[in-house]
């Protein structure tokens, strides 16, 4: 009898405590714009829609990834060099966060450093044939 008492009372305490809405703060808002129409936008991954987006945007405070391209299909340039392209943004619950993606000057950008990552490695082949070399002659 004491244990039907007991597991009645922590049946009741249970749903007392729990929560009561899905979300119990506010949602953070994010306002997403573009420098071109048509960009698809990804926030966290889940394509969102494409641009220009007017409604804000409602999500859980915390940190979100906001991004221009798929994460499915991205250039490996992206995922270890230092670009803008994936901005990653905190917002609290009640805010409204403008976000602004410039996807004409990310893309100019990302040329630049592919050309960089081009050059280095043809001056590292480079050097390391001159070292070779130098090893040759001396050995003769």
């Amino acid at each position: 009898m004491l244990n039907k008492l007991i597991i009645i009372l922590l049946i009741f305490f249970n749903s007392y405590a729990a929560q009561s809405y899905i979300i119990e703060d506010k949602p953070a808002y994010f306002q997403i714009s573009a420098d071109t129409i048509g960009v698809p936008i990804y926030i966290d991954g889940a394509l969102i829609g494409h641009t220009p987006i007017e409604n804000p945007i409602p999500v859980l405070a915390g940190i979100h990834h906001i991004t221009h391209q798929p994460p499915s299909i991205r250039d490996p340039f992206l995922q270890y060099g230092q670009t803008d392209g994936v901005k990653q943004i905190y917002v609290m619950s009640g805010d409204t966060v403008t976000v602004r993606l410039d996807t004409y000057l990310f893309s100019q950008r990302l040329l630049q450093m592919k050309k960089e990552y081009y050059y280095t490695n043809y001056i590292g082949i480079g050097i390391s044939l001159l070292i070779i070399w130098q090893l040759w002659i001396v050995a003769n």
